[in-house]
């Protein structure tokens, strides 16, 4: 008996199945940001010593506890406690990529040339130490640990395609840094890859940050195969729109997090605008219907922050968001500057909104067009 595969789950296992190769040059969300001045005169940061040794690279099992209370439907309600193996990888895991972040954000905020050069050289040597161990490449992995792995991987490189635009691409990969973040990139891809084709899986935002953290992958191994694998998810998302009672669009899985809704939503956008800006930079652009459902998405995201009792769909006192995740608003607003409801948002929190670890720290000063 033969099985028909559709050309599209054929390209998508065909990219699985394939290496990193420069099919076409891939392009940098942030590569005509201007570096600063110190990263001008930095020394080689390769020859320089890292005052701070990094954790010990984790290359155990992700068998990760969820945060939140399974037998609740709208998965909103949080554990009491998780298991002392969950916080203590967790806690590893988040100290390094802290520390990467904290290196990174260092190398951005100095006007000092040897302090960047001893970033540069931090970020380096953190990265060496836990790819030369292969970590967080564990098979034995929950649900959660699959999840926490991907987001691992959205918070690296993000860092790092971010320092490479701060430093006009002097810090290059090593090729045991290159190889890592490949081999973490193919797992996310396998992991994620039998969600698409699913019916009885949820497409949700677990898999707009997983092509987030290929797409960033992507492009710091010039992997234009991959960059495509991770443009379908975003392309699905605008299948998901479902327009709302007024001038937006929504996306019914976030909205279904109960007193969640607007926090998720955001949380979403977060993924979902960065994989834009990919498509935008790499020769996939945004069709005029796909522009105008991102535009109805926006309209919710922020009225949902603004004024939720006024959204028939937030049925429930919502949680307040934090700004972190507001930071969708900052590449939407920089591509789409006249846009009402995005820019109400910017002007009640846009003070707040510009630190966000999960994809690489600060994000303001990458959009200078709105400072």
């Amino acid at each position: 008996m033969s099985v028909r595969i559709s050309p599209s789950r054929l390209t998508a296992m065909l990219v699985l199945l394939a290496g990193p190769v420069s099919a076409s040059a891939t392009q940098s969300i942030w590569s005509n940001h201007t570096p600063n001045i110190a990263a001008q005169m930095t020394a080689d940061y390769r020859h320089e010593s890292c005052p701070k040794k990094p954790p010990a690279a984790y290359t155990g099992h992700l068998q990760l506890d969820s945060k939140y209370d399974q037998s609740d439907a709208s998965k909103s309600r949080l554990v009491a406690r998780q298991s002392k193996d969950t916080e203590r990888i967790r806690q590893q895991v988040k100290q390094y990529i802290g520390g990467l972040v904290k290196a990174t954000q260092v190398f951005q905020r100095t006007s000092k040339a040897n302090e960047a050069t001893t970033a540069l050289a931090c970020l380096n040597q953190w990265l060496d130490a836990w790819a030369s161990k292969s970590a967080l490449l564990s098979d034995d992995a929950s649900k959660t640990g699959v999840a926490s792995r991907k987001w691992a991987l959205a918070a690296i490189a993000s860092t790092l395609l971010k320092v490479q635009a701060l430093s006009d691409e002097r810090y290059q990969l090593s090729a045991v840094q290159a190889r890592w973040l490949g081999q973490l990139s193919a797992k996310v891809m396998a992991e994620y890859e039998p969600r698409r084709y699913d019916s009885g899986i949820y497409f949700n935002n677990h898999d707009y940050w997983a092509a987030w953290a290929v797409a960033a992958t992507a492009m710091l191994l010039d992997d234009d195969r991959a960059l495509a694998w991770a443009d379908v998810a975003l392309r699905r998302a605008f299948t998901q729109l479902t327009p709302g009672k007024g001038d937006y669009q929504y996306l019914p899985l976030e909205v279904a997090r109960g007193r969640l809704a607007a926090d998720y939503s955001q949380y979403a956008l977060v993924p979902l605008m960065l994989l834009v800006e990919a498509a935008e930079h790499n020769g996939r652009p945004l069709t005029e219907q796909e522009r105008e459902k991102l535009a109805g998405l926006a309209n919710f995201a922020a009225r949902a922050v603004l004024e939720p009792k006024a959204l028939a769909e937030l049925t429930e006192r919502q949680s307040e968001v934090g700004p972190h995740k507001m930071v969708w608003v900052l590449p939407f607003l920089t591509r789409y500057p006249q846009h009402q409801w995005a820019a109400r948002l910017y002007q009640a929190h846009g003070k707040a909104i510009n630190h966000y670890s999960q994809v690489g720290g600060d994000l303001k000063p990458l959009y200078p067009q709105l400072n």
